[in-house]
């Protein structure tokens, strides 16, 4: 490969810096500081689909493509956030996560654990339904309401 077509790739990806995140829209946008004071505003950031997440700017990263080759048109890919990741789950694992602390993590022997500093809500027109071997409710005033 030459030198101005390796260029011309490097160009085309690169490592951003996230500020100004905007969710109120058909797609998720923010500022990228694409190089040292560069900055691109309204770049969209692609989502897997059925996920959603309103990223924190502080110390978030990401990879900024160019559509075509075009600095006018970008997109930024999932975006991680270094400061705020959840670490520690074991081979296949999954986890869900916010910066505050609460999670959703499906375990390798196929637990769902869930941890948070709230409460949990479930909203179902149709009923909720439970079933398995043992059921245990603990309540932190000892009244199960």
């Amino acid at each position: 490969m030459d030198q101005d077509t390796a260029g011309k790739l490097r160009g085309m990806m690169r490592r951003c810096t996230i500020r100004s995140v905007r969710d109120d829209g058909e797609m998720q946008t923010c500022s990228v500081e694409v190089a040292a004071g560069v900055w691109r505003d309204e770049v969209e950031v692609i989502m897997p689909y059925g996920f959603a997440a309103h990223v924190p700017p502080d110390g978030a990263l990401g990879i900024v493509l160019t559509i075509g080759g075009d600095e006018g048109d970008l997109i930024v890919l999932p975006i991680a956030n270094p400061s705020n990741r959840m670490g520690g789950l074991q081979e296949g694992e999954v986890g869900l996560y916010n910066k505050h602390g609460d999670k959703l993590v499906l375990t390798a022997g196929g637990d769902l654990d869930i941890k948070t500093g709230a409460s949990v809500t479930v909203t179902s027109p149709a009923g909720v339904s439970v079933e398995g071997d043992a059921l245990s409710l603990k309540a932190g005033s000892g009244k199960l309401e």
